[in-house]
């Protein structure tokens, strides 16, 4: 999977803070003098610090892989421009055959343009990935407006058996 956009990744973190908040609240409730819900802010902090790190090492590896990236692409440029200079340099002093010498610069042209091919077929497929996890992310928004909402009736239709049973 590629790696997410900051909006994404912000999302995530904000989702996981929120999470670890209301896990936290309920398991504190039950444990608490007064039933009072809540997370102390100490044990927030500390989620929130893991959370935060692991979005940092994750954008500073995406920064590495791409940059291993471009760094591929100039070397392969380098060594293509050296073999058809050292070859046309062996042609023109009359030491190689100008077929072998041909061929050995072909090679260095198709390995070239394959290597410049992967940049927007990389490009695609980065496109394509981040589609697909757009839509799981709207997936996954749609399934908590589904909870909430559900989360509501169920309040409201606890509150219509309590008044009933009361009454």
């Amino acid at each position: 999977m590629s790696a997410p956009t900051p909006e994404d990744r912000a999302n995530l973190t904000v989702r996981v803070l929120e999470q670890a908040i209301r896990e936290g609240r309920n398991e504190t409730a039950m444990r608490s003098k007064g039933g009072r819900p809540g997370m102390s802010f100490r044990a927030w902090q500390d989620v929130a610090r893991v959370e935060i790190a692991n979005a940092i090492r994750d954008a500073e590896t995406e920064m590495q892989r791409r940059r291993g990236f471009g760094n591929r692409i100039a070397m392969t440029a380098g060594a293509c421009l050296v073999t058809v200079g050292f070859w046309g340099a062996a042609v023109a002093w009359g030491r190689v055959d100008r077929s072998m010498a041909a061929l050995a610069c072909l090679g260095a042209g198709a390995w070239l343009i394959a290597t410049a091919l992967e940049i927007p077929i990389s490009a695609a497929w980065r496109r394509n990935r981040a589609r697909r996890r757009a839509k799981r992310f709207e997936n996954i928004r749609s399934l908590d407006r589904q909870l909430r909402q559900m989360e509501r009736f169920l309040e409201e239709k606890k509150a219509a058996l309590e008044e009933e049973i009361d009454a």
